[in-house]
């Protein structure tokens, strides 16, 4: 797990919400917001609820607004494109706490493993 700390649930309960969801929540301006990590990766800031990336973007004093993303567009859009310029993921960073930062194919897998037990749980295991 990336987390730090073990008591941090935000990576668990993120992947929780956004398979619930089929969607993510990041901030748009121009382009989306990307950040550094102190160890100078860069990270596109994703959120699982609409709140908590309105309230980072109001933490930082960004421009950037609150925009919603589906999964397949995360999947099939962002993903490829933060592969393709060594972006990672940076999962509910808050003023307080740094993102979670981890790289698109874990946030992928996280995700479809996710996706996979909700419309096990919905529809019934079909296999």
């Amino acid at each position: 797990m990336a987390s730090k700390t073990q008591d941090d649930t935000r990576y668990a309960d993120f992947i929780a919400e956004v398979a619930e969801w089929e969607g993510v929540w990041a901030l748009y301006h121009n382009g989306w917001l990307l950040q550094t990590t102190a160890t100078g990766d860069k990270f596109c800031p994703i959120f699982a609820l609409r709140d908590e990336a309105k309230s980072f973007a109001a933490g930082i004093q960004s421009d950037h607004v609150p925009t919603a993303i589906t999964l397949v567009e995360l999947m099939e859009s962002l993903m490829v494109q933060w592969r393709a310029e060594n972006i990672m993921a940076g999962i509910c960073p808050t003023p307080a706490l740094p993102a979670i930062v981890v790289s698109p194919d874990q946030l992928s897998n996280d995700l479809m493993a996710a996706l996979k037990d909700v419309m096990d749980e919905r529809f019934g295991n079909q296999s």
